[in-house]
């Protein structure tokens, strides 16, 4: 008995099996040819004319191929998934040996059609002739597309290498209003579960949605942007700070060694080289804002011309033989003395018949002892004013 059970089971399965199965090529080529029959792909799809067409739209978001913010390009590869019903494309799968599905060509059939209308150089439709569109019993049709797509999207880099972008692809249903045709997503954002991660950018938050704009309905999807920073922070901010300060220390560098205008004016053109390495890669614009980096930059090469300038008249100090006077001295707490011990304010203070040739060695002295106490002076300064700059810097991008 329990064989017999068995044996009924698997006949039953096998008619299932069967019925489901066994149509062949002849019996899809019949199905399209009744469907197709007297089927005008201009007409829009829908029996009930006094409705819009409800056509809903998925987008999958595979890679971000690039993005130029000097040229303002947005480049990603992506999926979309549209659908809707067409009553005319709808059979009974009893009449043609069980089949529910079948394909077509995009151009045989009519379409939602779309064109991006923020395009970085021409606009494009969705879809190509390669293309199939799945077609169900119930008259559904699923439109798979895979395509790049590269528009236009304006870098905002105020806060460049610690920005945030917001791009979108956007689409129009020129061809069609608003009382033709009802977008409708089934989430309010952009899938990523086949997104291949980014080197540059991290994507925070994304979005889908559309308005009407004159009539014809616009189709938006919004992606937000968060620059990966380190590579940055490690290839530019760090070396271009390390270039600025070193340009401090020239003042602990001896006099006598006659290297520091040599020493000053190298760094200087290091922090000039960086500025150009800048310039290439942002926008040439200054809208909506400049790169506070740019500022920056502007900052430090801006003291280091002072400081090449401070470096001049420093060494100048070392070689002065002139008597120092009164209210230099008393800046610096620097006297003058004679060979008595005695305090010497200007060479006018002191009688023909008591100038020494010591005086002048003594003078001399007093000059090194103000321009080393100058040098300090300056470095301390000049350090303070580079680390207020990566302050307000840090304090500004991070706000």
């Amino acid at each position: 008995m329990e064989r017999l059970h068995l044996t009924l089971r698997t006949l039953l399965l096998l008619c299932v099996v069967y019925n489901v199965y066994t149509y062949n090529i002849t019996d899809e080529d019949q199905l399209h040819k009744d469907l197709f029959t007297n089927y005008n792909n201009e007409l829009r799809a829908g029996n009930d004319r006094d409705f819009p067409l409800n056509v809903s739209m998925t987008f999958y978001l595979m890679a971000i191929k690039e993005f130029v913010e000097a040229t303002s390009k947005f480049s990603v590869n992506s999926v979309f998934i549209i659908t809707w019903r067409d009553e005319r494309l709808s059979w009974n799968p009893a009449m043609y040996q069980n089949i529910q599905k079948t394909m077509v060509s995009q151009n045989k059939i009519w379409l939602p059609t779309m064109v991006t209308s923020n395009p970085f150089e021409e606009a494009q439709g969705l879809g190509s002739d390669l293309v199939k569109v799945f077609l169900y019993s119930d008259g559904s049709c699923v439109w798979v597309i895979m395509q790049s797509f590269e528009v236009i999207c304006d870098a905002n880099v105020k806060y460049y290498p610690f920005d945030k972008q917001f791009c979108s692809i956007r689409f129009g249903t020129y061809s069609f209003d608003s009382n033709w045709l009802n977008i409708t997503f089934p989430n309010s954002d952009i899938n990523l579960i086949y997104y291949e991660e980014n080197g540059l950018w991290e994507i925070e938050d994304t979005l889908a949605f559309s308005t009407v704009d004159r009539g014809a309905a616009e189709i938006i999807f919004g992606i937000y942007l968060k620059r990966r920073s380190t590579y940055y922070i490690a290839s530019l901010l760090v070396p271009m700070t390390f270039v600025a300060v070193l340009q401090s220390f020239v003042f602990l560098l001896p006099n006598e060694s006659g290297e520091r205008i040599g020493f000053s004016v190298t760094m200087l053109l290091a922090s000039v080289v960086f500025l150009t390495l800048i310039q290439e890669k942002l926008p040439e614009s200054s809208e909506p804002s400049v790169s506070i980096l740019g500022y920056l930059l502007l900052g430090y090469i801006s003291l280091g011309g002072v400081v090449t300038l401070v470096v001049i008249i420093s060494s100048n100090l070392y070689i002065e033989t002139k008597p120092v006077p009164k209210w230099l001295q008393h800046l610096c707490c620097e006297r003058q003395t004679d060979s008595d011990g005695s305090e010497l304010y200007s060479i006018k203070d002191v009688p023909p018949a008591q100038r020494e040739d010591g005086f002048k060695e003594q003078c001399e002295l007093c000059w090194k002892k103000i321009g080393m106490k100058f040098d300090r002076f300056c470095f301390v300064m000049s350090i303070i004013l580079y680390v207020v700059q990566v302050i307000i810097f840090i304090a500004i991008v991070r706000d």
